[in-house]
């Protein structure tokens, strides 16, 4: 007799209203195995993870364990039949312990009903030593950096005898040495017997870590196989629809005949020295927390105390803050979409007019027929999707919600735009269209700083690469440069003072 897989997804859908999320996904997956779930941005992963979790109910087939149809009515009920899910947005308490975070609501008491805190930390030292997690029981969770606070979920679901762990874009946030670490946990999850679900989009660390891939497409299965059988070429094609250039150098850059941004910005212990051209796609490449989203804050007027001097030509001006900045149109795209670009709860409209509302507003109302002209030919443009402009934000998927954030650039007219991690947390569809963007918009001669932790990226896109550490930078790179040449330059060699950095 066959053993049944350990999970098994027949004709699963979902309907929201007249909405199709999800509809007729089927897949098998068994023990000790790590099944990536991938697709576009508003695919559907997000969907199934949440029916699996028992979040939403299915509107139509069913969900199996080992052969037996089973169907939650909520998250608890998911985690007693042994799945639980880690979902990107952390929901670690920052005040309590590790201990207390991993027990939350199940913590052992004394006779008396009193915590039993010797018990919580024995209890929690045997769960962090048997899955190998590089966790102190008594560490405060806010003290914590974000890949140890994802191990804690990790244990608490552990700590609930999960046989089905599911992991939402696990490494969104991650340094290159937290992801190794990450996959370090993951590998011992399977070699204990764990079904490990990996929802992602980033197609290298699928082919690093995963065994068997599904794609979803507009909510539906439409390409299921083994990693080892499949090309990234083939998936990024199931995911978008069509073939994708990979694109592997930035275009020849030829200065135009505008004068260029001369920058002096005043930090101490001295001021340094940037000059761009128009036009140019300049990266700041190095490591995780080496200074590159403080410089590249400190160009926008976005750190206190710091004023940065430009001079265009004969014109000459200085910023001093954010709104200063905006006025001459130097532009900050946020690495951090949802805590400090969006204004979740607002609609896509006001979302990518906020910039803006002044040039749009009369005696202190927003003019909503002009504001509407503007903003519609700009996120055509973008070829955002959404049902309505008037729906909130958060609705969006990430790669939409990366579109509104550049609408709200463009509607700016900036003169400067500087993009810190643009693609983070997007699909590789969605991806290229960014891509294109920013190559347009430098043909149209905006001058654009590109922050990014992506070394291709940085090598496909920018005309000349600046190399940060430390807070200043030490190093520039033509486009002809190599992934080792940026990293031998962050690590390798020795601290340089800070130079002027021109052409």
């Amino acid at each position: 007799m066959t053993t049944p897989p350990l999970l098994e997804v027949r004709g699963l859908g979902k309907r929201f209203g007249a909405m199709v999320a999800l509809e007729a996904v089927d897949f098998v997956a068994g023990r000790g195995e790590v099944h990536a779930l991938t697709g576009a941005n508003g695919a559907g992963k997000s969907t199934l993870m949440n029916l699996l979790a028992g979040v939403f109910a299915p509107s139509a087939g069913e969900i199996l364990l080992e052969g037996r149809p089973v169907r939650f009515e909520s998250p608890a009920e998911a985690r007693a039949a042994g799945l639980s899910a880690v979902y990107q947005e952390l929901a670690v308490l920052p005040e309590l312990t590790v201990a207390e975070n991993i027990w939350l609501g199940r913590e052992p008491r004394t006779r008396w009903r009193l915590l039993d805190r010797r018990a919580l930390r024995e209890r929690t030292a045997r769960l962090l030593e048997e899955f190998r997690l590089p966790l102190d029981p008594d560490s405060v969770a806010g003290t914590l950096s974000v890949a140890a606070r994802q191990l804690v979920e990790i244990a608490r679901a552990l700590s609930s005898s999960s046989r089905i762990l599911t992991l939402d874009e696990p490494t969104a946030v991650l340094s290159a040495e937290e992801r190794l670490r990450l996959f370090d946990t993951v590998a011992e999850l399977k070699r204990r017997g764990l079904l490990v679900l990996f929802v992602s989009h980033r197609l290298d660390e699928v082919f690093e870590i995963a065994d068997h891939v599904t794609v979803l497409r507009n909510g539906r299965r439409v390409f299921d196989a083994a990693t080892a059988n499949v090309t990234r070429a083939e998936l990024v094609r199931h995911m978008v629809g069509h073939d994708v250039d990979d694109r592997s150098r930035a275009a020849r850059f030829e200065p135009s005949a505008a004068p260029p941004l001369a920058i002096t910005v005043h930090t101490r212990p001295a001021p340094f020295d940037l000059q761009l051209e128009r036009g140019e796609i300049a990266g700041l490449g190095g490591l995780v927390g080496t200074g590159r989203t403080r410089l590249a804050r400190r160009l926008a007027g976005l750190e206190e105390g710091v004023a940065v001097d430009f001079r265009i030509g004969e014109q000459r001006f200085t910023v001093r803050s954010a709104v200063q900045a905006v006025a001459q149109g130097i532009v900050y795209l946020t690495e951090d979409r949802k805590r400090d670009g969006l204004f979740a709860g607002l609609s896509v409209l006001r979302n990518t007019s906020a910039a803006t509302l002044k040039a749009l507003s009369r005696l202190g109302f927003v003019d909503g027929r002009q504001e509407r002209r503007r903003v519609e030919p700009v996120l055509e443009r973008l070829k955002l999707v959404a049902a309505s402009l008037r729906m909130p934000a958060r609705s969006l998927s990430g790669g939409n919600q990366q579109k509104v954030l550049f609408g709200r650039a463009l509607l700016a007219r900036p003169l400067l735009l500087i993009c810190d991690e643009p693609t983070r947390g997007v699909d590789v569809g969605a991806r290229e269209e960014i891509y294109a963007l920013i190559d347009t918009l430098s043909r149209e001669g905006v001058t654009i700083v590109l922050v990014s932790s992506d070394l291709k990226e940085l090598l496909a896109l920018c005309h000349r690469i600046l190399v940060v550490r430390d807070g200043a930078i030490v190093a520039q790179l033509p486009a002809s440069a190599s992934e080792h040449d940026i990293v031998d330059a962050a690590v390798l060699r020795r601290p340089a003072s800070r130079p002027d950095i021109a052409h």
